[in-house]
């Protein structure tokens, strides 16, 4: 496919946007993207326009045919080589950068776990925790955070910091599990 806006690169973002049911779809090259003039300036792109400036100011500037190459080349060719459900293949998902349905993820799993760990160095979802969730999760989380902060701090020798690090650790495992008994 050829970029909508230059007319001349291929695409390489499919952005569709659905408003109760009208589906509205453009096909954009890095190149376009990058200038973000020329997304139409409705508050749907302008909040998108934010979000894709954001993603394309990360460290790992995937913007070279060449290095989406090189981490599409880390898939493990002896995985399943097509979808049993849509039938999709693999060097299909490689060129175009898209799964052909859900199921493509189950079913090129370490391939995809592959490229993820290439990009991002690592498979760990470290999001935020939604404000319902009960305040457990986030205790549990900032555990969590401490445990890897204080292992950094155990490595470096720093043990004064690690000491701080291990008392608030035990501060907040009483207070979970003080949480837990009154549930």
């Amino acid at each position: 496919m050829i970029c909508e806006f230059c007319k001349k690169n291929k695409v390489n973002v499919n952005i569709i946007k659905i408003v109760n049911g009208k589906t509205e779809k453009i096909n954009i090259c890095i190149d376009c993207l990058k200038s973000f003039t020329l997304l139409p300036a409705d508050e749907f792109f302008n909040d998108l326009n934010n979000v894709l400036k954001k993603f394309l100011e990360v460290d790992i500037k995937i913007s070279d045919k060449g290095e989406i190459d090189k981490i599409l080349g880390t898939i493990d060719s002896s995985e399943s080589k097509t979808c049993r459900f849509c039938l999709c293949d693999l060097n299909t998902i490689r060129s175009t950068g898209q799964a052909g349905c859900p199921q493509c993820y189950t079913e090129f799993r370490n391939s995809f776990i592959q490229i993820i760990k290439t990009i991002h160095g690592s498979c760990l979802h470290k999001g935020k925790i939604p404000l319902k969730t009960g305040s457990k999760e986030k205790i549990q989380k900032e555990i969590n955070d401490l445990e890897h902060r204080l292992l950094e701090e155990v490595t470096v020798e720093n043990f004064e910091e690690a000491a701080k690090l291990r008392d608030t650790i035990k501060k907040l495992r009483k207070k979970l599990t003080a949480g837990k008994k009154t549930n």
